[in-house]
């Protein structure tokens, strides 16, 4: 547990001490302003009415380094003058990604939550990965500055708020090489990605083909089965999507190949990565949203202890997707729920003040958008608000799991 913390606490003391040392104190930047405007005038956030009990926090992590890269590359992951960082850590970008949706949350929720950090109040999670717990030490630092007995330097408003690790997100089981973990999942997961290529195969091969002379990835011999067809598709993604993110200019060609739907093909091969089936979503997020529901259930019926107000888990793209599954919305037709880089999943359970009773608001706010201001989303068939105990019948067929790891094996009758 303390390795977990030394995690989270030393980069995110860095990150801000190098921040501090490079700012002109006596120009306080927007942020600052904002939030010191929010803390000192005790003003209720957007959010926080009196209706509101519980707040549930998924985030994916801030803007990362590449994953995968491809020979010909002009910004390989190894290139430290891109990726200072090195592969797949946060970026600069990322640090202040997170840090400023934390400061979005502390607008939204304040009064709801208090403005010292209190164990019994709140708790956060995180996957063990460096990029999710240090995103949630950023997150964390924009959500709880320090203030009254907890600043201890006057030049550095840092709380330091522990981060616990969680393992009931399965997210890791989405990527081709992993989904082997649940053998159920994996053949479902053949089967939906296995659609997905039958659908799009001509515009993924036309793609690919212009993409060749430039990326030299050969992708001929690799289309012969599901899982090499996915990796093909994944690493042309991830040499795109980090360079996108961090601002960097593309070359012509990459920004043809970026023009010609890779977008909209990427979406479709993640959902169908992910949430393509019952069986995937039951087994990538399901535990997952058990906790929430367990939560949910104890704090109506007053068991809930300690009595907290708000829970933050800080996870992935495939975290995000994985709970959309559950609500009914992998064929999201807004466009909004991409899951991009510092995007936020929000779960509310309200309180009728004149019936007493429960229901749920879902919010998500895109990571991408210059206000990251929260869209109420609808769950189809309950919309919203929903009705909690529709909701817990509506979801039980992908949370009614007993033991993950038994359920996950192919038993042959």
């Amino acid at each position: 547990m303390s390795a977990c913390l030394i995690w989270i606490c030393v980069p995110t003391l860095a990150v801000l001490l190098i921040f501090y040392s490079l700012t002109d104190v006596s120009k306080p930047d927007v942020d600052g302003v904002i939030a010191s405007t929010i803390w000192s005038t005790n003003t209720f956030g957007a959010r926080a009415a009196p209706t509101l009990q519980l707040v549930f926090i998924f985030t994916r992590h801030g803007s990362r380094g590449p994953t995968f890269t491809y020979p010909s590359c002009p910004y390989h992951p190894l290139n430290t003058n891109h990726w200072p960082n090195g592969w797949m850590a946060l970026t600069a970008r990322g640090h202040v990604q997170m840090y400023k949706l934390g400061l979005k949350f502390r607008a939204l929720y304040n009064g709801f939550l208090d403005r010292i950090y209190h164990p019994k109040d709140f708790q956060a999670n995180s996957t063990l990965f460096a990029r999710t717990m240090i995103s949630a030490g950023q997150f964390l630092a924009g959500l709880f500055p320090s203030h009254g007995y907890q600043l201890w330097n006057k030049y550095l408003p840092w709380q330091p708020v522990p981060v616990y690790p969680t393992y009931k997100d399965y997210q890791k089981i989405a990527y081709a090489l992993l989904t082997t973990k649940c053998p159920r999942f994996h053949e479902a997961w053949n089967k939906s990605v296995a659609k997905f290529f039958l659908k799009y195969r001509k515009n993924i091969t036309d793609l690919l083909e212009y993409a060749k002379p430039f990326t030299k990835i050969e992708f001929d011999e690799s289309f012969n089965d599901t899982e090499s067809s996915w990796m093909t598709m994944y690493t042309m993604w991830e040499s795109f999507f980090p360079i996108i993110e961090e601002g960097i200019p593309l070359p012509s060609w990459m920004d043809e190949v970026y023009q010609r739907n890779m977008t909209f093909l990427t979406s479709k091969a993640m959902r169908a990565a992910s949430v393509g089936s019952d069986t995937q979503i039951r087994y990538i997020e399901g535990v997952y949203f058990k906790e929430i529901m367990n939560l949910m259930s104890a704090k109506i019926k007053g068991t809930l202890r300690p009595n907290r107000k708000m829970f933050y888990f800080s996870g992935h793209d495939f975290t995000l997707l994985g709970l959309q599954g559950v609500l009914g919305l992998t064929y999201d037709p807004t466009g909004h729920l991409d899951a991009r880089t510092g995007s936020a999943l929000i779960f509310e359970l309200h309180k009728d003040l004149q019936t007493e009773k429960f229901y749920v608001e879902v919010l998500y706010i895109d990571g991408s958008s210059p206000d990251k201001e929260p869209l109420e989303i609808n769950i189809p068939g309950c919309d919203s608000p929903c009705d909690f105990y529709l909701l817990l019948n509506k979801t039980e067929k992908y949370t009614n799991i007993t033991d993950w790891k038994r359920e996950c094996q192919i038993i042959d009758n």
